[in-house]
């Protein structure tokens, strides 16, 4: 590490920088939205909902379940000040996807990249990588975590105490926003314990306790709140295992993420190989990324014991592995930053890359969740009602229909799905339905339109879909 004394502000990028960082993330965001992108699953619409909760009940921890706190902070914060919209979330998921395409320039200039290549890499983060293309609309914590996961392990690369003690701000909200970040968490505190016993500076251990009192503090509230310190540990397992399906032999567990780091990015991982070849044979000088991607590897780790034990995420696996991809493109836009012969040149490559990733965003944009139907239901219930709602769908959709309603609290799931619960059947006939009714003052009733006829006749209809119907079922 150099011995230098350059502070945070001296790392960020210059106004025609950062219009150029938001034009690639723009341009992301315009391509997703092209692409049928709206969601990556259920989960966003569900998290949406707790946000809104939170809003309107604000809790320290607003899901009460497995979920770490800190986005629904963030989201509740903008629902409770903007109100509880969908286009609110929307406008939230993408700030957000602009600061994490400033932090990943901040993380490359961190580790010895110029201004250009920074910006070059931060585009390429933006552009080359699908699940952060996508990722940058979703309402969903992944990208900006990751964003904040790489500028803190890059911040090992630098001798300022200062410096160190921002990446450990960046780990307690990253360690309380997802659980990849805690492998970083440890290895970045070990490198600064040890920087601080080598050269005696506060610094470096304020860094390090830093990032370790996300996880730990969401230990103790796990003991504290669960009696159990691994709570989350066990719901994931065991929501997983209910909904079986999982691999069949260790072997496939153990490459699932080695395998999904290549797949998932085809271009990235294939132009990194070229790129430093050429770079090798020039005798180009590197970043120095030692330290940085030893945090990354201890996540693959983590994420590869993590899979042997059913503990990984039950969807859409491969987006945990963000962090190693923004590595990546920090690694893409300084190489082509060092090999081109003019700037223009490098970010007509980068342009081509970007075309060549096209493709690889098809698939996975048509495996997300489309929800139109739902969407469309919620927002219809809103014209009629505030509260008093009962939903009823065929599977999680109802999470789409209660964010796009917006006062889920105004809200009763007839049918939650969960492989885990057992609960009595509303639609076994029409005296069960309008017992529930009766039983939780339930005045609208969004169903399916196979239930619409098991109604009570009470109930009078006041919208209608190919899929869904609202009735009003007055006292």
């Amino acid at each position: 590490m150099p011995p230098s004394s350059a502070r945070l502000r001296e790392f960020l990028p210059t106004a025609r920088e950062l219009a150029g960082l938001f034009a690639a993330r723009g341009l992301a965001c315009v391509v997703a939205w092209h692409a049928g992108f709206r969601a990556l699953s259920d989960d966003d619409y569900a998290r949406i909902v707790i946000a809104q909760r939170f809003a309107h009940a604000p809790a320290f921890d607003p899901s009460g379940t497995s979920w770490l706190p800190a986005p629904f902070w963030v989201y509740g914060a903008a629902f409770r000040v903007f109100g509880t919209g969908l286009d609110v979330a929307r406008a939230t998921a993408i700030s957000l996807g602009l600061g994490a395409t400033l932090a990943v320039y901040v993380a490359a200039r961190l580790l010895g990249a110029s201004n250009f290549g920074a910006l070059l890499g931060a585009a390429a983060s933006s552009l080359l990588v699908p699940y952060s293309t996508l990722l940058g609309l979703a309402a969903v914590p992944e990208l900006p975590c990751a964003a904040l996961l790489l500028f803190s392990a890059a911040t090992l690369a630098r001798a300022e105490p200062a410096l160190r003690v921002w990446g450990g701000v960046a780990l307690l909200v990253a360690s309380w926003s997802r659980y990849e970040a805690w492998p970083i968490a440890l290895v970045f505190a070990l490198f600064c314990a040890w920087d601080a016993l080598r050269q005696r500076r506060l610094g470096y251990a304020v860094g390090g306790v830093l990032a370790l009192a996300g996880p730990l503090g969401w230990l103790a509230l796990g003991r504290a709140e669960h009696g159990d310190a691994l709570f989350f540990v066990a719901r994931v397992t065991a929501y997983r295992r209910a909904l079986g399906g999982l691999p069949e032999s260790l072997w496939q567990r153990v490459r699932e993420y080695p395998f999904a780091l290549f797949a998932n990015a085809p271009v990235l991982c294939g132009a990194w190989p070229v790129l430093a070849w050429f770079a090798r044979r020039r005798g180009l000088f590197g970043l120095r990324s030692g330290r940085c991607l030893l945090a990354m590897l201890a996540l693959l780790a983590f994420l590869v014991l993590g899979s042997t034990r059913d503990g990984v995420p039950t969807h859409h696996a491969a987006r945990v592995l963000l962090p190693l991809w923004l590595l990546g493109s920090v690694f893409i836009g300084h190489l082509l930053a060092e090999l081109s012969a003019t700037r223009t040149r490098a970010a007509l490559t980068l342009g081509l890359l970007a075309l060549a990733a096209l493709p690889s965003l098809r698939p996975l944009s048509a495996s997300c969740a489309e929800r139109s139907a739902e969407l469309a239901a919620g927002r219809a219930a809103r014209q009629f009602t505030r509260a008093g709602l009962a939903i009823d769908t065929a599977d999680y959709g109802y999470f789409a229909v209660q964010a796009a309603f917006g006062s889920p609290l105004g809200t009763r799931v007839l049918d939650d799905h969960d492989p885990r619960h057992t609960s009595p059947n509303p639609f076994g006939s029409t005296a069960a339905l309008d017992g529930v009714l009766r039983k939780q003052a339930l005045h609208f009733a969004l169903v399916v339109t196979e239930h619409a006829a098991l109604l009570p006749a009470r109930c009078s209809a006041r919208w209608a879909s190919p899929r869904y119907a609202l009735f009003e079922c007055p006292d």
